[in-house]
């Protein structure tokens, strides 16, 4: 008797249900002061009835695990999870066979109350299948842009083979003409001037590959030697004589001054890409200018890096200075796409440069191009 109420003193003392049955009968010989809080006295009462509403023994009964086949514990642990219809809880439970101090074997069992952690199992689950779905959801997606992407690229393929040959038919007739017809001096300039343009179109149609890869990170660099400075004086030569900058004047300098002849600015670039930087930032500030109005590329070489500085009269609006090199920013100009200035940055940042917008001195707005040469960072 001391030894039975020494036991179930014990048992008393844990915080989660405890009971014992006779593996025979099914009996419960004992439970803890977990379950009478809850069950009320119900020792003698059937183990299945009492605790889990069934007419017959447990599906999930595991005595005959617990015993050998003479019917003696056989010091193995049962360990499993159950859902209680009754109570409509999940309990794990830990269940062992044992000789009970009046000669019985009984098998005693901790259920430990897990219907939190199962709710927090079940959400997880939820939220794991939910995350699944929505990943292959965006790597439907993921290939559907790849796709478009190459179909894009395709199509610029095809419509850029389709348009050289129109250009170049714009390339080589101003040259018939220039030998073999005498053209007034007027004239000459002006056939020259459509030749200028067309093979400004053949290197736009060059250049939309390479934007595309640089907007797509693929572009890599291969330097060649270019005169930025003559780079620049051609661009300022050829928009002089388009309508663009009637009314106003354009000039190329070097370090602020006048450019030497013969004078020469070497940097290892890429002029499919440095071109039509230049000319985009020059046809925006031509564009930018009130009538009258000088626009000055200042060539600024250094032992780190050249700087090219854009600089024209009037002002960039404040409420876009800030975005002014991001994409479809534009500053109300008809017919403007937004692609200029952000273009001419994609070109600078593929040199491992940057741009900036110096609007600093009231009515004047300056564009600063940095080129870092190979081997150092831009200061």
């Amino acid at each position: 008797m001391l030894e039975s109420a020494l036991l179930q003193t014990h048992f008393d003392v844990i915080p989660f249900g405890i009971y014992v049955v006779d593996v025979a009968t099914h009996e419960l010989v004992f439970i803890n002061r977990h379950y009478r809080e809850s069950l009320g006295p119900v020792e003698g009462g059937l183990c299945y009835e009492v605790l889990y509403d069934n007419d017959a023994p447990c599906l999930h009964c595991r005595i005959p695990q617990l015993l050998t086949a003479e019917g003696m514990p056989n010091g193995q642990t049962a360990i499993y999870d159950h859902y209680n219809e009754r109570d409509e809880r999940w309990a794990q439970i830990q269940e062992k066979a044992m000789g009970w101090p009046d000669g019985r074997v009984v098998k005693y069992a901790i259920a430990v109350d897990i219907s939190q952690l199962k709710e927090t199992q079940n959400r997880l689950a939820e939220a794991h299948a939910e995350l699944a779905i929505r990943n292959r959801e965006l790597a439907r997606q993921n290939t559907a842009l790849t796709e478009n992407m190459d179909l894009r690229e395709h199509v610029e393929r095809i419509a850029r083979h389709d348009l050289k040959a129109p250009l170049s038919a714009l390339i080589g007739l101003p040259q018939v003409l220039q030998e073999n017809y005498d053209l007034p001096p007027e004239a000459a300039h002006i056939v020259g001037l459509i030749e200028q343009a067309a093979h400004s179109m053949l290197d736009m149609l060059n250049q939309s590959l390479v934007l595309y890869r640089l907007e797509t990170g693929s572009f890599v660099l291969t330097p060649r030697p270019v005169d930025i400075l003559d780079l620049a004086s051609r661009t300022c030569s050829r928009l002089c004589g388009m309508a663009i900058s009637r009314g106003r004047s354009l000039e190329t300098t070097l370090a602020g001054g006048v450019v030497p002849a013969g004078a020469r600015v070497e940097y290892a670039g890429d002029d499919l890409l440095l071109g039509p930087m230049l000319q985009n930032l020059i046809v925006n500030a031509l564009e930018a200018s009130p009538e009258g109005g000088r626009v000055g590329v200042d060539v600024r070489p250094g032992p780190q890096a050249i700087r090219l500085v854009i600089t024209n009269a009037g002002e960039v609006p404040p409420e876009i200075r800030a975005r002014m090199f991001d994409k479809y920013v534009t500053m109300g100009k008809r017919g403007g796409t937004g692609l200029g200035a952000y273009s001419a940055a994609l070109a600078a940042k593929a040199h491992g440069g940057d741009i900036a917008l110096d609007a600093g001195v009231p009515g004047r707005t300056a564009v600063v191009v940095t080129l870092p040469r190979v081997g150092a960072a831009a200061p």
